[in-house]
Parts: structure tokens; sequence; C-alpha cells
């Protein structure tokens, strides 16, 4: 296998382990068997915060492997149209669940749209890795944020004021962009060698986006069995 990938995968499905533990956490609290609140709690913030941008990052790496030698656009446009057929299952699905919170612009809706500006930077990895900082910097310093767009949109649009899930495309682009820089100069350098853990981890990353479709229905289901059993 190659070792690029394989390490990409790891980090991806490194990514995947957290995002499980984290979800886990939020229907604890949602089914009202914990106290914490995932949505408010600083240490469940910032743990969201380092699974986005684990994800991110990998997917920035992705767009980088994928298209700096060649930008092909029906491999783009198909990857596209799966990542929004599944922006949609998922809307649909939040709707069913949480009718006053479901996910308009969630993590998949956001790497869609990144996915496609993004790829624009994939021949210039330094320009990336700059426009990537001054998004982030830009943001954390109150000078340039994109928040107020997904609020005028739900005042102007049948959309929800508070969703259980919004990625706003600052400074989470940011993230992005740095993810093409650091896999055109292997900025991490690492090797991770293949045993039966980074294995079953890269099996995770090499099917995130499937892990990550079916693993909050199966919880719930879970859940909702126990309390039907109680």
């Amino acid at each position: 296998m190659n070792k690029r990938y394989f390490e990409l995968d790891v980090l991806r499905g490194s990514a995947v382990v957290l995002m499980l533990i984290f979800h886990f956490g939020y229907d604890l609290a949602y089914f009202g068997y914990a106290n914490f609140k995932t949505t408010q709690d600083l240490e469940w913030i910032l743990f969201r915060a380092l699974i986005l941008s684990l994800f991110l990052i990998s997917v920035g790496m992705s767009l980088y492997l994928a298209y700096s030698e060649q930008i092909k656009g029906d491999k783009l446009f198909k990857r596209t149209v799966k990542l929004l057929a599944v922006s949609v299952i998922i809307s649909a699905g939040s709707y069913l669940v949480f009718p006053s919170e479901w996910i308009y612009f969630g993590v998949i809706h956001f790497i869609a749209v990144a996915s496609v500006v993004g790829v624009l930077f994939v021949k210039t990895p330094n320009l990336a890795l700059f426009l990537g900082i001054v998004i982030i910097l830009s943001y954390v310093a109150d000078l340039f944020r994109l928040d107020g767009l997904l609020e005028f949109l739900s005042l102007h649009l049948p959309l929800p004021r508070h969703t259980v899930d919004v990625v706003s495309f600052t400074p989470w682009f940011g993230v992005v962009l740095i993810g093409i820089f650091v896999m055109h100069k292997r900025v991490f350098g690492l090797r991770i060698g293949e045993n039966r853990l980074t294995r079953r981890v890269s099996f995770l990353g090499r099917h995130a986006l499937a892990v990550y479709l079916l693993q909050q229905p199966i919880l719930f289901s879970l859940f909702y069995a126990i309390q039907f059993l109680r």
C-alpha cells in the first residue's frame, strides 16, 4: 500500500474514532444519561474543533493528492454530486429527528463546497497556506467572518435559527487550504507502521463517509431500543 495514502487514511480514521466518541457523548446527554452539554461546555467545543480540524486538514490533503497533477472535471463532478447527495440525506434525516434544528449546512455540506473551491488552489500550495492563515487569523481577530451569512439566510429563508450542526466557511476553509500545503510539503513527514491497530484505523479512514452517514442512526436506534426496554 502507498504509505502516503495509508498515513492519510490513519489521520482520517483517527478523526472518525474521535467523532464516534463525541457523538456517543452527545447522545448520552440527549437521552438524559449525562448532564454535560456538548454544544456549550468549553471542553466539548474544543473537542469538536479538534475533530473538525483533523477532518478538514485531511480534505485538503486529499484534494492535493487527487488533483495536483491534473484537475479532471468529471472526477470532481462525481465527487461533488456524491457529497451533495449525502448532504440531502443528512438534511432530510435531521429534519425528521430535529424538525426545529435540522442540519442545512453541516460538515458534509461544507466539504462539498470547500472541495470545489479548494481544488482551485492545489496548483498553488504556497498561496493556499498564506490564505489559510489569513482566513483563520482574520476570524480569530474578528476582522472577517461569514457567520452572519448563515444567520442572514436563516432570517430570510425557511431555515432554522439554531441547528444541531453548522460549519461556517470561515475559519474552516482556511484549515482545508492549510491541508493542501501540508500534503504538498509533506510537512508532518510521519511514517506510521502497519499493524493490527493502524490497519483498523486506516479502514475507518477509507470509509469515513459511510461511517459518518450510518453512525448516528445506529446509535439513536440503540438508545431508543434501551429506552423502550426500560
